[in-house]
């Protein structure tokens, strides 16, 4: 678990999650309302493709055993 922490993949995400509420904080034209949806898009997002990866991980494993 602590690997996928340290994954680029995941850095990324958490980013993605940061900024939008930082930037409706600070005052950019974006609504609270708006960043939290865009939060959560980047979240699910990360999510989707990571059981997609992992899905395609144990199908590799399934095929050559």
């Amino acid at each position: 678990m602590f690997e996928k922490f340290k994954s680029r993949k995941f850095i990324a995400a958490f980013i993605g999650a940061l900024c939008p509420p930082i930037l409706a904080y600070l005052g950019q034209e974006i609504a609270l309302g708006e960043a939290l949806q865009l939060s959560a898009a980047v979240i699910v997002s990360y999510i989707f493709g990571q059981g997609y990866v992992d899905a395609k991980a144990v199908e590799s494993s399934r095929s050559d055993a």
